[in-house]
């Protein structure tokens, strides 16, 4: 009976043990690189720029932000103009042979705002469709699928949803295809095309219960699959271009600049949607710019946000410095690229935020910040505290 009690005894302290082990594992601090110095204006310091950031960082604001800073020799600013897609080539490239492809004219008397150098094709036989555009190509293998395409998945990988498309991804290879043969396949086509990627691709395997969910509504119209998302990222002077577009207006006119990389989604079935922004030719326009710190960015981000949302809690999720292309006019052909910080936030009314419940801020309002990396002046908000561009 002794040796019961005593073995009964030396179980309860081991759970008592664990019990204590596991709470003492939940109570650990949540902040992440709280302290990093973030005020390196020298660009030789640029490495010591931590990757992630998590802390609370004034009372109306939080950061749970990837930090995305380049460290070449020097900043400069380009003139940049865009490159035209040869319509055969790439016609030849997704529709080798060109059985059942016919042009995909707009209805008759529709007006449709797009340049005159911007072709559609369909093929007629599996419903494929691609649009070859100076800015926005894009190819889909079929329009019933429910992915929705590669962009709202690019838009969780570059921070305009949160959380970011990295709390989805699998660190497992997938079952039914490769890493390897996926990234073969857009490789090929990148070759084939003569595209100016430079970058090593980033590659998301999504099981199929996280493929629908990136997916989101688009996953209910339609048959999907579990696969990879891949990107590909350009650069100049091992600075990334800004991997999205951007939009002002002015006037009458919605003014958009483009900027420059790749994304695809490749399954067992091969690659099922395929999209891709601008190419560009560059000339040096000025050399080794001056470039503000994320610190002193961050503090303007967060003064514009209590200013811009009295009642709410703001969130920034990720911070990058890339260059941006900047358009004059709609359909610009030349534009400037330059070094700017690209912010994400989040907004959100709600009391009892903190670093335990963020997931709150995926229901919250979206908002860019582009902010001039040489000066600290706004570019392009989106915000009501809306500045003149």
């Amino acid at each position: 009976m002794k040796q019961f009690l005593s073995s009964v005894c030396l179980l309860l302290a081991a759970c008592i043990l664990l019990i204590g082990c596991s709470e003492q594992k939940q109570q650990e601090p949540t902040e992440i690189n709280a302290d990093a110095q973030l005020d390196y204006t020298d660009v030789a310091d640029f490495s010591n720029y931590p990757d992630y950031i998590r802390k609370q960082y004034d009372n109306r604001t939080f950061l749970d932000m990837e930090v995305a800073v380049p460290t070449p020799k020097q900043f400069n600013t380009y003139t940049a103009t865009l490159q035209i897609p040869d319509v055969q080539l790439w016609l030849d490239v997704f529709y080798s042979g060109h059985k059942n492809i016919v042009e995909d004219l707009p209805p008759s008397g529709s007006i449709v705002a797009q340049p005159d150098t911007d072709k559609a094709y369909k093929n007629t036989k599996t419903g494929s469709n691609i649009k070859i555009s100076r800015e926005f190509p894009s190819y889909y293998a079929s329009d019933n699928e429910g992915y929705g395409g590669p962009y709202g998945f690019l838009m969780r990988a570059n921070g305009a949803l949160y959380p970011p498309i990295s709390e989805y991804a699998s660190d497992q290879e997938l079952k039914s295809i490769s890493k390897e043969e996926a990234i073969k396949q857009v490789d090929g086509i990148i070759e084939k095309l003569g595209l100016q990627v430079d970058q090593p691709p980033q590659v998301y395997a999504l099981p199929y219960e996280q493929m629908r969910q990136v997916a989101g509504m688009s996953a209910g119209y339609g048959s999907i699959q579990e696969g990879y998302f891949i990107v590909y990222r350009c650069s100049l002077d091992d600075v990334p271009i800004f991997a999205d577009y951007h939009a002002k207006t002015e006037i009458e006119d919605l003014i958009a600049g483009y900027g420059s990389a790749v994304s695809a989604i490749v399954t067992k079935d091969g690659l099922r949607q395929w999209d891709a922004f601008a190419f560009y030719d560059t000339q040096l326009q000025q050399e080794n710019v001056s470039i503000i710190s994320l610190q002193t960015v961050l503090d303007s981000v967060s003064q514009r946000l209590a200013k811009a949302f009295e009642e709410r809690k703001s969130l920034i999720n990720r911070a990058e410095l890339c260059y941006f292309p900047i358009a004059d006019q709609q359909y610009d052909l030349e534009v400037t690229l330059q070094p700017v910080w690209v912010v994400d936030t989040f907004s959100i009314a709600s009391d009892d935020i903190s670093l335990e419940n963020l997931e709150k801020f995926s229901k919250g309002q979206h908002v860019r910040y582009f902010i001039d990396a040489t000066t600290g002046n706004y570019i392009i908000t989106g915000d009501v505290t809306r500045d003149p561009v």
